[in-house]
């Protein structure tokens, strides 16, 4: 059977499992000429966040998805600061969908400290891309009439490590922004988190066009030392769309490579100047069902990606390749990619981006 149909085939039957219920949950329109936010700029209560919508068309609908998640999460430095500037080679990257609860976060950090996923290098300064945590407790809002929620995806430890847990006990920077509700019955939210070793600079949260459930990227800075003094690495996490809307069938048309596009777009409007900047780390899931290579998503990051050296293509996923990590590096950097075998609790596959010169 045609690989690619059996991955469609597939994402068909996980809808019809998965899906009802975010169908369910759907709420009429707000009213005409209501008073609706533009966007969760308008309810963050984090003025250091900058907040980009990548289409305005979408904002009445994302106020929608917005007003059932809580503010994000930002932690700008670490609780014990490190005593130097790392160079970008003693940097390491790292995306991963943590599948919320599932993930075991503390152990991932913990052997990439040791070195046990660097072969025996211990790993002093990192940065971590990652999709799908979680927050459970108050600080996210009651469900009303009108807001929009994801289905649940359910924790089986109920008592599980969330995004304020982690932020606790690890003692690390964070940036935290929910995309979705997990559910609309549970006062949870969940979406993608930055953390770092490094302090956290400059953060953002990026909108990605709207298709079936509201996804928000984010990106954040970190220092560096190089040869001619600090600069940044930029670094943006994003976990795009598997499915379209109602309106393509869900599956009739691809949204990921407008997503890609969006995110590009801010990418090519530099914050910083060119000499201040060593390089740039796109990563996430990017939930290419088509196994990657197949994928528009795909080859518009890769055509971008002008710093990697080695790219390790094995599947991420039992639906396939889906986790990636890109660059656009300095002059004389290059960076590899490797995806670790263990899962460390999650159905995904970690994948571990190291740079040399």
């Amino acid at each position: 059977m045609d690989v690619r149909f059996l991955h469609t085939l597939i994402a068909l039957t996980l809808l019809s499992a998965c899906t009802a219920t975010s169908l369910a949950i759907a709420r009429p329109s707000t009213a005409p000429g209501s008073a609706v936010p533009a966007t969760c700029a308008a309810r963050t209560t984090l003025p250091a966040i900058e907040w980009r919508v990548s289409d305005g068309a979408d904002a009445r609908e994302l106020s929608r998805w917005c007003r059932a998640v809580g503010a994000p999460v930002y932690v700008g430095a670490p609780a014990v600061p490190g005593t130097e500037i790392p160079t970008l080679d003693e940097l390491v990257t790292v995306s991963w969908n943590a599948h919320l609860a599932e993930g075991e976060l503390r152990d991932l950090i913990a052997k990439l400290r040791s070195g046990a996923l660097t072969n025996g290098r211990p790993v002093s300064h990192f940065v971590l891309l990652v999709q799908e945590l979680y927050r459970r407790g108050d600080e996210v809002p009651a469900f009303d009439a009108g807001d929009r929620s994801a289905f649940a995806i359910r924790p089986r430890d109920p008592k599980a490590f969330d995004i304020d847990d982690h932020a606790s006990a690890l003692g690390l920077s964070m940036l935290y922004v929910p995309s979705m509700r997990n559910g609309p019955e549970l006062r949870e939210d969940r979406g993608n988190a930055i953390i770092s070793t490094e302090p956290l600079l400059d953060p953002f949260a990026l909108e990605l066009p709207l298709a079936r459930q509201r996804r928000v990227a984010l990106g954040a800075a970190v220092q560096v030392q190089t040869i001619d003094g600090p600069k940044r690495l930029e670094l943006i996490d994003a976990h795009l769309e598997p499915l379209s809307s109602p309106k393509s069938l869900w599956v009739f048309k691809n949204p990921r490579a407008g997503q890609v596009r969006a995110i590009l777009e801010v990418l090519d409007t530099p914050r910083y100047a060119d000499d201040a900047v060593a390089g740039v780390v796109l990563g996430g899931d990017f939930n290419t069902v088509r196994s990657g290579a197949g994928e528009d998503a795909y080859h518009l990051a890769r055509a971008w990606s002008t710093g990697l050296a080695r790219e390790d293509a094995r599947d991420t996923h039992t639906m396939g390749r889906l986790d990636y990590l890109f660059f656009r590096l300095a002059d004389g950097w290059t960076a590899s990619t490797q995806r670790l075998d263990e899962r460390f609790g999650s159905d995904h596959h970690p994948v571990v981006g190291t740079f040399s010169r």
